[in-house]
């Protein structure tokens, strides 16, 4: 490149950090880096010499890209944003002080200064990593602390991923954190290592090992799972007239009950494979906004509505969803996934059952809602991906979403940092209900400070909205629309209502 010879690189966006690469004359970038920092930061590739340069961003379909392309005085008027930081996160609180230990030793001065410090430090000591002696605490751990500390997690707790190479062979190729070992290393799953694909032939939960092989095969797998949110504690509250704004702490609970194989180019199913794994569980801060019930009503009166909780589908349904099940062999009729003990398969109306307008003591609307033609025997994973499909999602799945994909314009975040989940009637809320988590242990602060964004989001998310020529809905916007729906208006209706 320095020399000429070579006329243009693809590279990831390891190039952002401020490497001197020569002379380039022109900076393309694919889609939206994700924050004005980073944009910046490729930008600069090139124009570092005395020539005349250029930067180019091309966008992609998402929904950030998207506004970003179409509102280019945000990015221009804006200054570089600012990265989160928690110091009291005590997953990170706890590393940082094994490895400050280790270097000096802490004193009764210092705790002194910060009277905190010494419940952490007791524990420490419990734990067996620290040693108390005459009024300062030493490092009696094994190994240096700083090995133990990943760049990539809060979370310290990893599983090391071994290649068993066809000559007996086997080194170790990387590392993934434990919450996320689940979905992409269980047994069957097929693992990417620099472009090369390995089979998963083992996880053991134990010691933390995975057990891969090189191998070439045309699929790909793809693994499903189960969420549960608990709200464990709540830290501040903001209650308005049509909405109410909390923020605290909760306890995400997830399982992946098992994969797809899936053939690369056609999406063909190729079929099923169960996981038996344990439960995750992960402490983290969220933020989660509630739709009044009023709000809901007016709405739902006005036809701006959709996805109202059913309380009771009839006194068919009963008998009707288990001769479904019955009727597919208990497995999900779109993957072929089977039951698993303790756990049933969704029943899904092709025909949403609300469009019957059934009425207890009015009517027997119920039968017809509920007969077999009617009913889709689906795996929970499948469920939600048809109901995405079909454009029947709620209006506040819809707007969670679109909220969702603009939530890390504001907070430099990466997407996958956030997590999103809508829930038309939550279990400890009771109304309709959208979840922002960090998606990080303990949490950062993301959704703390997303609390204070919430009114700039919204007005954002409206203008997305607005602003996409799609006539009912497209991926770019709310999600898939029906031809001749309305799902747009009634999501920038929901939006003026809050």
């Amino acid at each position: 490149m320095r020399a000429g010879r070579a006329r243009g690189i693809v590279a990831t966006n390891a190039l952002e950090l401020g490497v001197d690469i020569g002379g380039l004359d022109a900076c393309i970038m694919a889609g939206y880096p994700g924050t004005i920092a980073s944009t910046w930061q490729q930008a600069g590739r090139a124009g570092r010499g005395t020539g005349p340069s250029g930067a180019v961003m091309i966008a992609s379909a998402s929904p950030l890209d998207q506004y970003m392309i179409n509102h280019p005085d945000y990015f221009f008027g804006r200054s570089p944003e600012h990265a989160l930081v928690n110091p009291d996160n005590l997953y990170i609180l706890l590393a940082h002080t094994r490895c400050a230990a280790y270097e000096l030793p802490f004193t009764d001065e210092e705790l002194a200064e910060n009277p905190q410090m010494a419940e952490i430090l007791a524990f420490l000591e419990q734990e067996g990593t620290l040693h108390a002696d005459r009024g300062s605490y030493h490092w009696s751990g094994d190994g240096v602390p700083t090995q133990e500390l990943s760049l990539r997690t809060a979370d310290s707790q990893i599983v090391t991923i071994v290649a068993q190479e066809t000559d007996g062979r086997a080194h170790t190729i990387g590392q993934i954190d434990r919450p996320s070992a689940p979905l992409l290393l269980h047994e069957g799953a097929i693992y990417l290592h620099e472009g090369e694909q390995h089979l998963v032939r083992s996880l053991d939960w134990e010691t933390g090992q995975a057990i891969v092989e090189p191998v070439q095969v045309d699929y790909y797998t793809q693994a499903s799972q189960s969420t549960k949110i608990d709200i464990e504690r709540v830290l501040g509250e903001q209650q308005e007239a049509n909405r109410k704004l909390a923020h605290g702490e909760v306890l995400l609970t997830w399982k992946v009950t098992g994969y797809k194989r899936l053939r690369f180019g056609t999406q063909e199913h190729l079929g099923w494979g169960e996981v038996d794994l344990p439960e995750q569980q992960m402490l983290t801060s969220a933020c989660w906004m509630c739709v009044p019930q009023h709000v809901v009503d007016r709405l739902q009166a006005e036809g701006w509505w959709v996805g109202e909780h059913v309380e009771s589908r009839g006194p068919s349904w009963p008998r009707q969803r288990d001769a479904a099940r019955q009727r597919d062999g208990y497995r999900c009729r779109l993957c072929g996934a089977p039951e698993r003990d303790g756990q049933q398969h969704h029943v899904h109306h092709v025909t949403p059952f609300r469009e019957f307008h059934w009425i207890p003591g009015q009517n027997e609307n119920h039968r017809e809602a509920n007969r077999l033609s009617n009913l889709l025997t689906l795996c929970p994973s499948c469920h939600r991906k048809v109901e995405q499909n079909v454009a029947v999602q709620s209006t506040l799945s819809s707007l969670g979403r679109v909220l969702g994909n603009l939530a890390p314009l504001f907070l430099m975040c990466d997407p996958h940092d956030l997590s999103i989940f809508s829930d038309v009637q939550a279990r400890q809320t009771g109304l309709p209900t959208v979840f922002f988590l960090d998606r990080i242990p303990g949490g950062v602060g993301l959704s703390e400070e997303l609390q204070e964004l919430f009114p700039e989001l919204l007005h954002s998310a409206a203008e997305l909205i607005h602003d996409c020529p799609c006539p009912a809905g497209c991926p770019s916007c709310v999600g898939p629309g029906e031809s001749g729906g309305k799902a747009k208006e009634q999501v920038l209706r929901l939006i003026a209502a809050l």
